[in-house]
């Protein structure tokens, strides 16, 4: 991938995976931690896990070096044990990742380690793209279109049929692309996923058409499209707001900064479970609890409260 690609990953990703040092459940109900490092190898959607199923997770699990909270290193049946303990809370999959937060949990990764497992997933799914027909020109492909086919396979992984989207990208066909790339659920994170993974091909487009450099990301840009907030988020702003509930799995809508009907929707949803007030105005109290929630997902913040 090219170098520009590889440098802005985290800062494109983490907004919409957060940043998790602990074992939670996605929205799909599978056991996840890091930015989105899927660790369960169950095939159905919040089920429980059948025996071969359980044992192939928690060999996943164990190869990421997990610590005690405040007490070194965890051994093999404490990982097991966390893994088992956050596959039975279905309950809080639909809640975001935070509440899988201690006490819930009790072992946790490092930022280093975070680092390591999201790039060892980053270049294999590089190298399971490259090796299928349709994305075989992955390297000459302009920066944006490459960012936006690692983040579609991030989302579902590298494996999946989109015949289609397909189609058109062997041809560098990138506003076909662009109208093919969506994937579901359209629900939180993956709504905003979507919108920037649409503008990254609108991006590619325009690189192509005006011989522009392929090695620039232009979606690093924020005039280029929609805002991807860095990993320091400021909740005295709306787009702050927005991207601080996008983190923590609910649906501001687009980050825009236009305070809307949906970004109302989700700041009293998220005030609601966190037993505050449930008026949908981000005033102080609701700041530092976003604040606070972010801290949980290793995000920085500022103005929060």
């Amino acid at each position: 991938m090219r170098a520009s690609v590889q440098d802005y990953w985290s800062t494109f990703n983490a907004p919409l995976e957060g940043r998790v040092p602990f074992m939670y459940l996605d929205v799909k109900g599978f056991v996840s931690t890091g930015v989105g490092n899927l660790i369960d190898a169950t095939a159905r959607e919040l089920s429980p896990p059948t025996p071969a199923e359980r044992e192939a997770s928690l060999r996943i699990t164990r190869a990421i070096a997990w610590q005690r909270n405040g007490s070194g290193p965890a051994d093999p049946a404490e990982i097991d044990a966390e893994w088992d303990r956050v596959k039975a809370r279905m309950d809080l999959a639909p809640r975001g990742g935070g509440h899988f937060a201690p006490p819930v949990t009790t072992l946790h990764i490092t930022n280093q380690e975070i680092d390591r497992i999201v790039d060892e997933k980053l270049h294999q799914m590089e190298t399971l793209l490259k090796g299928r027909s349709d994305f075989a020109s992955f390297d000459t492909w302009p920066a944006d279109a490459q960012l936006a086919l690692l983040s579609m396979s991030w989302g579902m992984g590298p494996m999946f049929r989109f015949p289609r989207f397909q189609a058109f990208v062997s041809q560098r066909n990138w506003t076909g692309a662009e109208a093919e790339c969506r994937f579901n659920p359209e629900v939180g994170t993956i709504v905003t996923r979507n919108n920037l993974n649409q503008q990254c091909f609108r991006n590619a487009a325009r690189v192509d058409a005006e011989g522009l450099d392929p090695e620039v990301l232009l979606i690093s840009n924020g005039s280029q499209g929609p805002v991807v907030p860095d990993t320091l988020i400021d909740l005295a702003t709306v787009a702050g707001i927005q991207s601080a509930l996008t983190a923590l799995g609910y649906d501001p809508g687009p980050i825009d900064g236009i305070s809307g009907s949906r970004t109302t929707a989700a700041i009293r949803q998220f005030q609601t479970d966190q037993g505050l007030a449930s008026d949908g105005i981000a005033g102080p109290n609701t700041r530092a609890a976003l604040a606070a929630a972010l801290g949980q997902l290793g995000i920085q913040s500022v103005n929060g409260g």
